[in-house]
């Protein structure tokens, strides 16, 4: 199973469009999450799972924060931030039911409903209230598999490159608190490994005891930079296979 994530930076023009969509096609994705997205590009996945239109309300309706695409049928699952996160339960034909949150986190200087931009208080409000949604997640269906994916605005790599301290201590904290880990962090980043010094903020989590284990690594375009004709950002994808024993080694 391939499962991705691409902020595609308000994808309007047509022919921006179709070039992101053959990016996409050369990935073949079983589950997608795209951030700051349009409900007129459609990746070729036949199932999606969006939050609020019109994102915080300072665009129009057909933009997205987050949609989650899939090539199995989905439930969507309420949130409690609906305007930048977005859940569903999805249903594969030969396996167990596994579960997919999708995010944007806030940026330095961005704000998120009442608190200040200035600090980490946006990032740490927001976290707070996304985690609470991952642990009950995981209490509702204890079974599942859960996959948090989109974008963290956080690297997490030793050389910094964007995000702050403050923000990258939250982020590692609430990951380990909820039994997750991001499959794009250290010397599992594809950005860091074959764009530096570009690095991930743009992440890929599961949980630490999952039934899968992690194969590969690989962000997209092929490039030294991310075109911006594209996006002013790298895709990044993970393929996982079946295992029974820790997601990453001990």
């Amino acid at each position: 199973m391939k499962i991705a994530t691409w902020n595609v930076n308000r994808p309007v023009a047509a022919d921006r469009r179709e070039a992101a969509r053959a990016e996409i096609d050369k990935v073949a994705a079983d589950i997608l999450v795209l951030t700051e997205t349009h409900d007129d590009f459609k990746p070729g996945l036949p199932f999606p799972c969006s939050s609020e239109k019109g994102r915080d309300g300072n665009y129009p309706p057909p933009h997205r924060w987050v949609t989650i695409w899939s090539n199995r049928r989905l439930e969507k699952i309420a949130t409690s931030d609906h305007i930048r996160t977005t859940a569903a339960r999805i249903f594969p034909i030969d396996g167990d039911p596994f579960l997919v949150f999708g995010t944007v986190l806030p940026w330095r200087d961005s704000e998120w409903g009442s608190p200040p931009s200035r600090g980490a208080a946006a990032f740490d409000e927001a976290l707070k209230v996304q985690v609470f949604d991952w642990k009950k997640l995981r209490r509702e269906y204890p079974k599942d598999e859960l996959f948090v994916l989109g974008d963290f605005n956080q690297d997490l790599v030793l050389a910094p490159y964007r995000g702050t301290k403050v923000t990258k201590a939250l982020l590692v904290a609430a990951l380990e608190d909820c039994g997750l880990v991001a499959l794009t962090a250290g010397d599992r980043d594809p950005i860091r490994r074959d764009s530096p010094p570009f690095a991930c903020i743009d992440h890929i989590c599961a949980l630490r005891n999952s039934r899968w284990i992690s194969e590969k690594t690989e962000r997209w375009p092929n490039a030294t930079t991310p075109p911006k004709r594209l996006s002013d950002h790298f895709g990044v994808a993970v393929t996982l296979a079946p295992d029974h024993g820790p997601i990453i080694g001990d």
